[in-house]
C-alpha cells in the first residue's frame, strides 16, 4: 500500500507561504552534524531549525553580549582574528555602550538619529 506524501510528511501541507519581505538562506552542512543539530534542537524543545537560526541572526545583529562573547571565542579559536583585534573590538563595543549610557539615549532616540542621517546622507 502506497502512502501519500502528505500523510508521511504532514508539514508539507501546513507550511505557511514565505512572505515576500523574507529572504531564504541556504548553506551546506555535514550530514552527521545536521542530524546531531536536529536531535539537539528537539532535546532543547526548539521547534524548528529556522527558529534557531533566526534567533542567532537577531542576537548577532543586536550585539547580544552572550552571543558576542561566543563569537569572540570563535574568532580566536578558529583563528579568524587575532586576540589583539578581538580584544580591541570588545573594548570598542564596551566604550560604545558606555557612551550610549552616558548620553542616556533611548532606542527611539538612536532610531531618530539614523533616520536623520539617512535623509541627509542617502549614499550611506
Amino acid at each position: 500500500m502506497m502512502c501519500s506524501r502528505a500523510s508521511v510528511f504532514p508539514h508539507y501541507i501546513m507550511t505557511p507561504p514565505i512572505p515576500s519581505t523574507h529572504s531564504k538562506l541556504t548553506f551546506f552542512l555535514d550530514s552527521k552534524l545536521h542530524e546531531n543539530l536536529k536531535i539537539r534542537l528537539y532535546y532543547d524543545q526548539i521547534k524548528t531549525q529556522s527558529e534557531f537560526f533566526r534567533y542567532c541572526v537577531e542576537s548577532y545583529l543586536d550585539q547580544d553580549p552572550l552571543f558576542m562573547a561566543f563569537l569572540d571565542d570563535y574568532k580566536i579559536n578558529k583563528k579568524v582574528q587575532s586576540k589583539r583585534r578581538v580584544t580591541k573590538s570588545r573594548q570598542l563595543r564596551a566604550s560604545g555602550e558606555n557612551l550610549l549610557r552616558d548620553l542616556s539615549l533611548t532606542d527611539d532616540d538612536i532610531e531618530n538619529i539614523f533616520d536623520i542621517l539617512e535623509e541627509e546622507l542617502p549614499e550611506l
